[in-house]
């Protein structure tokens, strides 16, 4: 059986996805760590400003 070493993250405050490589991660280690970071801040800014917004 193969272990899942790529995750897919979906950043719970903009909703922001993104893969991530979990390999350097104990296996039993990866869900938790990639809830974790779904709970944090988007590594790039993934948020419009309101001011670039065109109506």
């Amino acid at each position: 059986m193969a272990v899942k070493t790529i995750w897919q993250i979906s950043h719970h405050p903009c909703g922001h996805q993104a893969k991530r490589d979990l390999s350097d991660r104990a296996a039993d280690r990866r869900a938790g760590f990639a809830e974790w970071l779904a709970k944090q801040a988007c590594s790039v800014n993934c948020t419009v400003s309101p001011s670039l917004v065109m109506a």
